[in-house]
């Protein structure tokens, strides 16, 4: 007697745990949509720490994958599709920021710190004085 409402019950609850978005559905040009994938994995979700757009599942990567495919759509390039998010969310968003400015100082600074250290140990080597005079044999003196 119970039987035949668990199963009804059960399906309902099935279905209410079923997400009420649809699916994304690809561009149906194969090159847009590729075109789109690759601007999915170039930008950061902000939501998610380091994790590109395309494999995000926050709120916030749902309406950007959707964003970026209707801009490719439209034919919008993908510099005008990277400088929105970025006038958006701020260079943060680019998981590739631009090689100019701040950036670049933050990119040398490494390597001049690394050129600067052998700079300085060829120095400090070069200045350095050698004392080859031999040492004297303490075995000689000493009593057997």
């Amino acid at each position: 007697m119970i039987a035949p409402l668990i199963a009804p019950l059960i399906a309902l609850i099935l279905q209410a745990a079923q997400p009420a978005v649809p699916a994304e559905a690809p561009l149906p040009d194969p090159a847009l949509e590729a075109r789109a994938q690759g601007l999915m994995r170039e930008l950061r979700c902000t939501v998610c720490e380091n994790e590109p757009v395309s494999q995000s599942t926050a709120d916030m990567a749902v309406d950007a994958r959707k964003r970026i495919r209707e801009e490719v759509a439209k034919g919008a390039s993908d510099t005008q599709v990277r400088d929105f998010f970025v006038s958006r969310f701020g260079q943060y968003v680019s998981f590739r920021p631009p090689v100019e400015g701040w950036t670049l100082l933050l990119w040398g600074f490494p390597f001049a710190l690394l050129a600067g250290a052998a700079i300085l140990m060829g120095m400090r080597a070069g200045s350095r004085k050698r004392d080859l005079t031999p040492l004297q044999d303490d075995r000689s003196e000493a009593p057997r």
